[in-house]
């Protein structure tokens, strides 16, 4: 006998998009409640970084405590959506694996940004500079990556199919035309502040559209856990031989 249950991935995908705006902002209200940096709209106004919103005091705790852990989470994420695509049967393997090998890069840079946050040091502050820089970029190449994967499979819903094709096009043209804005703008600072809080909440819309192209191809991951029919369950021999208590297989199934 091998009962077998479904595991539903969406919430894997909310969770990759949802923690990070969570972190950013609980992290800049701690900051802004412990009189570390000026209260604003930042989308807008800038006044802050998120690296500065999430550098000192309680929220640089606050911030280390959900990235860290995030940073697994996030690396979950882009090996499932290498099996989705695999099992979904899509063509360009050496794209499959760019995608993943650029996310999963991407999320171990975010370690040692997030790591480094906060301490003092030109060494860490180069650390820090790369980890952020190579983590965006990185993250957002995979995103674009799996876009082109699963833009003409009929499988994947259209809305999320547009809805990633719209963000990755929203993010691309941010960042050309971030390069005149910070050159051109009277405070250079606040226009790369709003524009790094913009961008970011970008590439976290993101994730969410691959939880309703997961639920609409019935991605599952699938546990099997194999029960001895016959024979001493406790000591594990059986009319066949030993038996194997508690054997378990795990698949991904679209």
């Amino acid at each position: 006998m091998k009962p077998s249950r479904r595991y539903d991935l969406a919430w894997i995908a909310w969770m990759t998009g949802l923690l990070p705006i969570v972190a950013a902002h609980l992290a800049y209200g701690v900051a802004i409640a412990e009189q570390q940096t000026p209260a604003c709209f930042p989308y807008w106004e800038g006044c802050v970084s998120i690296s500065r919103a999430a550098r000192h005091g309680s929220a640089n705790f606050v911030f280390k405590a959900l990235m860290l852990p995030y940073t697994g989470l996030l690396m979950l994420y882009w090996m499932l959506c290498w099996l989705w695509l695999n099992q979904l049967g899509t063509a360009l393997r050496a794209r499959r694996n760019a995608m993943l090998a650029l996310g999963l890069v991407g999320a171990l840079f975010l370690i040692l940004y997030a790591t480094f946050l906060g301490v003092k040091g030109e060494t860490y502050e180069w650390l820090r500079r790369y980890g952020t820089t190579v983590y965006f970029s990185f993250t957002v190449l995979a995103q674009m990556l799996l876009t082109s994967l699963v833009t003409g499979d009929p499988r994947v819903p259209p809305p999320a199919r547009h809805a990633k094709q719209g963000l990755c096009l929203a993010m691309l043209v941010l960042g050309v035309a971030s390069i005149p804005m910070q050159h051109l703008a009277a405070d250079r600072d606040a226009v790369v502040n709003a524009i790094e809080w913009t961008y970011a909440l970008l590439m976290m819309a993101f994730f969410p559209f691959t939880a309703l192209a997961w639920r609409a191809t019935g991605a599952a991951v699938q546990v099997t856990v194999a029960i001895p029919s016959g024979g001493d369950a406790e000591s594990g021999a059986g009319p066949a031989g030993p038996a194997r208590n508690g054997d378990r297989q795990a698949t991904i199934s679209p």
